[in-house]
C-alpha cells in the first residue's frame, strides 16, 4: 500500500512540475525580453533546471515504483484465481486463459494507469487554481470553467466507457468463442475451401467506440480551453498588462490537451478493472474432488458411462494393463468429452470399477490426462517438463525427451520457452506432452488428439512411443488419425455409437 501512495505522489509531482516548469520557462523568456540591465539570469535559469531534474526524477521514479507494484499486484491477483482454480474445471467456453489473462491485468493495471493519471491531474488543478485565487482573483473563473469542463468531460467518458468496455468484452468472448469452436471443430481447417472464418469486425468497431470516446473528449475540452484563452485575450484588464502573472492562466489553457489528454483516455482502463473484477468474481467454477488409488490398476471396468449433456448411449468397456482403447470418430463427435469423463474431469452417470473397487466422481491423483491444446508454460523446458514430475532428475527429464522423440532438445533444458525465447511448434508441443505422460509414469494415460499436427513420419514415431507405454499400462486415446502402426486392443467408433438407441449400452472388451 506504501509503494502505490508513493508512486501515485511522484505521478502527481510529475505532472505538477512540468506545468509549474513551463509557466515559469514562459515567465522568464518573457522577462528576459524586457529585463532592466542588471537582470539576474542565474536564479531562474537554476529554478528551471530543478524543475527539470524533479519532473524527470519524479517521472522514473513513478514509473519504476509503478511497474513494481503492477507486477506484484498482478501475482497477488493470479495466485489468487490460481488458488480457486485448484482442483476445478472451467465449464465456459470463453473462460479460457487469455480472458482470465486479460481480466487480471486489467484488475491489476489500475493504480498505475488511471490512479496516477488522475492523481496528477487533480494536484495540478488544484495547485493551479488556488494560485490563480491568490494572484489573479479576476482570472479564477476561468479555472473554474476549465475545472468544470473537465470533470463533466471526466465523468462523461467514464461512465460511457464502462458501457463501451461491456461491449468490447462481448465482441471479444463472441469472436474467441466461435474461433475456438472452428478450430476445435475442424481440425483440418487449413485445407477446407469453403470455410467461413470468425469474423472480427464487430471486435474491431468496439475498439474503435472506445478509443475515439477519449479522442473526442479530448478535442472538446481544448476548444473549451481555447474559448476561454480567447476571451481572456480580448477581455484581460489594461491594469494586468506587462505582468507575468498574466502568463499562469495562458499557459494553463494552451497547455491543457497536453496533460489532461492522457487521463481522459484512460478511463477505459477504470471500466476494464471493474469489468474485470466482476468477470472474476462471477466466474463459473465447478469443484473436481480427487482421490488416491492405493491399488495398482490392474483392470479397469467402465459400466454404463453416460457423459452429462451428450446425445450418446451409454458406455460399458473393460480394459486390462497392457491394452490400447482407441476412441475414433469425426471432429466434435464427442470422443474428448467420453475420455474426460473416464478420466473424471467432467460429470457422469455410471460406474469407473478398478479392481472392484468403484471410484466416485472427479479425479484420480496417479492417472494422466495430455489435452488436445498442450500448455507451454513462459518458462525453461525443464519447467515446462517438471510439472509431471516436479522432482524429476536430468536424466529422467532426457529420457523422456528420448521416448517422445525430442531428443534434439536434450541439451536445452534451461532454454526459455517463452515469447522471446524459442518457440515450440505445433508437432514439438504435442510431443511435449507425451514426455509429460513419461514422467508421470501413470499407470492410466488418457491422450486427446496426440497425432493431430504431426506429419506421417513423425505420427508413427508418436504411435511407436505410445505402443512401448501400453505394454505395462492402460491407454486410453481420442483421435480421428489413426497410424498404420498403432497397436489397438479395442476400438470405439464415436460415429456408430452416435446412431445407435439411446436406451441402448455399448459394450467393448
Amino acid at each position: 500500500m506504501k509503494s502505490n501512495l508513493l508512486a501515485t505522489l511522484l505521478a502527481a509531482v510529475h505532472v505538477s512540475a512540468g506545468l509549474i516548469l513551463l509557466i515559469f520557462s514562459s515567465w522568464f523568456i518573457a522577462a528576459c525580453a524586457i529585463a532592466a540591465p542588471g537582470f539576474n539570469y542565474m536564479l531562474p535559469a537554476v529554478v528551471i533546471r530543478a524543475l527539470a531534474l524533479i519532473r524527470i526524477a519524479s517521472g522514473y521514479g513513478q514509473m519504476w515504483l509503478g511497474h513494481k507494484q503492477l507486477l506484484t499486484r498482478l501475482a497477488v491477483t493470479r495466485l489468487a484465481l490460481f488458488q480457486r482454480l485448484q482442483d476445478s474445471r472451467l465449464p465456459q467456453q470463453d473462460a479460457s486463459t487469455e480472458a482470465l489473462v486479460q481480466h487480471t491485468e486489467a484488475v491489476a493495471a489500475l493504480w498505475v494507469a488511471w490512479i496516477g493519471q488522475h492523481a496528477g491531474v487533480i494536484l495540478m488543478m488544484l495547485i493551479s487554481q488556488l494560485t490563480l485565487l491568490w494572484l489573479l482573483p479576476t482570472m479564477a473563473v476561468y479555472g473554474w470553467a476549465l475545472l468544470i469542463g473537465g470533470a463533466l468531460s471526466f465523468g462523461w467518458v467514464c461512465i460511457k466507457a464502462l458501457r463501451d468496455s461491456e461491449e468490447l468484452l462481448k465482441q471479444k468472448q463472441a469472436f474467441r468463442q466461435y474461433s475456438n469452436g472452428q478450430l476445435t471443430s475442424c481440425s483440418l481447417w487449413h485445407l477446407q475451401t469453403n470455410l467461413a472464418l470468425a469474423d472480427a469486425s464487430a471486435m474491431w468497431q468496439a475498439q474503435q467506440t472506445v478509443q475515439a470516446r477519449g479522442d473526442n473528449a479530448v478535442r472538446r475540452l481544448h476548444l473549451l480551453s481555447l474559448v476561454l484563452l480567447t476571451t481572456i485575450l480580448l477581455q484581460v484588464p489594461q491594469a494586468l498588462f506587462g505582468q507575468a502573472t498574466i502568463l499562469i492562466p495562458i499557459m494553463l489553457l494552451l497547455s491543457a490537451r497536453d496533460w489532461l489528454a492522457s487521463p481522459l483516455r484512460s478511463q477505459p482502463v477504470l471500466a476494464d478493472c471493474l469489468n474485470g473484477k466482476s468477470q472474476l468474481a462471477n466466474l463459473a467454477i465447478h469443484k473436481l474432488t480427487r482421490q488416491v488409488l492405493d491399488i495398482p490398476l490392474t483392470e479397469l471396468h467402465i459400466r454404463r458411462l453416460k457423459v452429462d449433456n451428450r446425445p450418446l448411449p451409454p458406455v460399458s468397456l473393460s480394459m486390462k494393463q497392457g491394452q490400447l482403447l482407441l476412441l475414433q470418430g469425426s471432429s466434435g463427435s464427442g470422443k474428448t468429452s467420453l475420455l474426460q469423463a473416464i478420466y473424471g474431469f467432467i460429470p457422469y452417470q455410471g460406474e469407473r470399477v478398478v479392481n472392484n473397487q468403484v471410484l466416485s466422481q472427479g479425479l484420480v491423483d496417479s492417472w494422466y490426462f495430455a489435452e488436445q491444446q498442450p500448455t507451454c508454460l513462459a518458462g525453461s523446458l525443464r519447467d515446462n517438463l517438471q510439472i509431471a514430475r516436479p522432482d524429476a532428475t536430468d536424466t529422467a527429464l532426457r529420457d523422456a525427451l528420448q521416448k517422445a522423440n525430442l531428443s534434439h532438445l536434450e541439451r536445452a533444458l534451461d532454454e526459455w520457452l517463452g515469447d522471446t525465447g524459442r518457440r515450440l511448434s505445433g508437432g514439438e508441443l504435442k510431443r511435449l506432452n507425451l514426455a509429460r505422460a513419461w514422467l508421470s509414469d501413470a499407470p492410466l494415460w488418457c491422450l486427446d488428439e496426440p497425432f493431430e499436427g504431426l506429419d506421417s513420419h513423425q505420427q508413427k514415431l508418436m504411435a511407436d512411443s505410445i505402443n512401448l507405454a501400453a505394454t505395462d499400462r492402460i491407454v486410453i486415446l481420442a483421435s480421428h488419425l489413426r497410424p498404420s502402426n498403432l497397436n489397438i486392443s479395442h476400438k470405439l467408433d464415436i460415429d456408430k455409437l452416435a446412431e445407435v438407441n439411446t436406451g441402448a449400452t455399448h459394450q467393448v472388451g
